[in-house]
């Protein structure tokens, strides 16, 4: 039937393009049940497969009831396969979640006990929403006799929160944690967990995403602070991050911008190209959809491609570098149809507003650029390339002559598009090559300061 060609070529897709098993290395189990959930609820693996996967990720977890659930599942799908031992397995199970079950309640209001108030009188004291003074959190330790005793149960309530799927009591234990204790490395962790219960509890809001961006900045900050640790250490932490940060860089096509910027970081960059060259997918997209605020970024990221194309292709790299770097249009629009299925298997790209203005922006470029090159246009050719209804072609074509950095005029007698060519002055010429010079200069200006901030650092200690 249709139904089942449509969900075999939707799978067919799935095997060829989905990257969940290559992040699920970088990601925390939690969130690796948001990308397991996707594939299920988009059908892109058989059920069975998926049902496994999903309760070989909540088997790490101390959601005892989900675990449970996810068990009975299993063996039900068992016994209508006649699996003689699932019976068995189900009850050995279910016995453990049980116990486990019992024992969560007991350990949980003990911390919550010390952890509760400890965390209300923070947020009386209106600590949190004012810069860290030091002064300031030593009284309030001595005020409310606050020990290392009384941190470590609260760090463990939060921990504790977290594992059993209460991201907001987690999150707000671990912002006071990290303001309230003196232990380094226990503040680093902290970061990293404050982090994790941000991203699952995002939602489509711009405030609370800027938020989680804010954290993620300054934890990439503390990882290169981190001297004492080995290199290879570093890069992986950085690794980490970056793949966490497709959570909410990737929430809406509004960050686009802000995430171009940010792997084009040096350190950053140097981590994708090392240990995550897929983020290239990622990059591609947010530079098309951020496409006029990241110009000064353009030449970077095709260098980039065209450096990495060994590494790391898909159908999003391969249009983008057969448009822009090759001006292989016919590849360019076979890899555009094959685009369409890397966004229906990709948890990340998933989403209608990132979806549209990728789509929107290819094809806007894919007639600018092929309007570069020609002067004379049979439109019914235009049209095929760019996709476009017959009935609609003139009515698009205006469209697109409006948005574009150069003249045309439809002839109706020859059915052809005659593209007026113009070029820029000496003084246009001269402003845009200088227009991304503040921003390098600024860029340059920021990593010898922060170098320099380490060294006193240093110094200091």
């Amino acid at each position: 039937s249709q139904a089942r060609r449509m969900a075999d070529a939707r799978m067919e897709a799935a095997t060829t393009y989905d990257l969940t098993r290559t992040l699920t290395p970088y990601l925390d189990r939690h969130m690796v049940l948001r990308l397991v959930e996707f594939l299920e609820e988009h059908k892109l693996y058989p059920h069975e497969d998926l049902l496994q996967a999903k309760l070989d990720v909540i088997d790490k977890t101390r959601m005892a009831d989900l675990k449970l659930a996810q068990h009975k599942m299993a063996f039900e799908l068992a016994q209508k396969r006649g699996d003689k031992d699932a019976e068995e397995r189900y009850e050995t199970a279910k016995k453990k979640c049980q116990e486990e079950k019992s024992t969560i309640p007991s350990t949980y209001k003990k911390y919550a006990k010390l952890a509760t108030p400890l965390v209300e009188k923070f947020i009386e004291s209106g600590l949190g929403q004012s810069g860290v003074d030091p002064d300031k959190i030593d009284d309030f330790k001595k005020d409310h006799m606050i020990d290392e005793e009384s941190l470590k149960s609260l760090y463990s309530f939060a921990r504790l929160a977290f594992d059993i799927g209460r991201y907001s009591e987690a999150l707000d234990s671990l912002s006071v944690y990290r303001i309230l204790s003196s232990d380094e490395e226990t503040v680093f962790l902290s970061m990293w967990g404050k982090l994790a219960a941000e991203i699952l509890l995002i939602e489509d809001d711009a405030e609370h995403i800027a938020e989680v961006i804010g954290d993620i900045n300054h934890l990439r900050d503390s990882i290169d602070r981190r001297l004492h640790i080995p290199h290879l250490q570093q890069l992986t932490q950085r690794a980490w991050l970056i793949n966490w940060s497709l959570f909410p860089f990737m929430a809406s096509a509004d960050q686009s911008a802000a995430f171009v910027k940010f792997l084009l970081q040096e350190k950053v960059l140097n981590a994708v190209q090392i240990r995550c060259p897929y983020i290239l997918r990622y990059l591609v997209v947010s530079l098309m959809c951020s496409y006029d605020q990241s110009k000064i970024h353009i030449k970077q990221v095709m260098d980039l491609l065209d450096m990495e194309r060994d590494n790391y292709r898909d159908p999003l790299t391969e249009f983008v570098r057969n448009l822009m770097i090759d001006y292989d249009f016919e590849e360019a629009d076979i890899q555009l149809v094959e685009c369409e299925k890397v966004f229906d298997t990709d948890f990340f790209l998933n989403k209608p507003s990132i979806r549209q203005r990728f789509f929107d922006k290819s094809r806007h470029l894919m007639f600018e650029f092929y309007c570069r090159i020609h002067k004379r246009i049979d439109i019914s050719i235009l049209a095929k390339r760019l996709n476009l209804d017959e009935k609609d072609t003139d009515k698009a074509l205006v469209d697109l002559l409006r948005n574009a950095p150069f003249e045309g005029k439809i002839n109706s007698k020859t059915n052809q598009l005659v593209v007026s060519t113009s070029y820029p002055s000496v003084y246009q010429k001269v402003i845009d090559k200088t227009k991304g010079l503040a921003h390098r200069t600024q860029t340059i200006a920021d990593a010898i300061n922060k170098r320099m901030q380490i060294k006193m650092n240093q110094h200091d200690s």
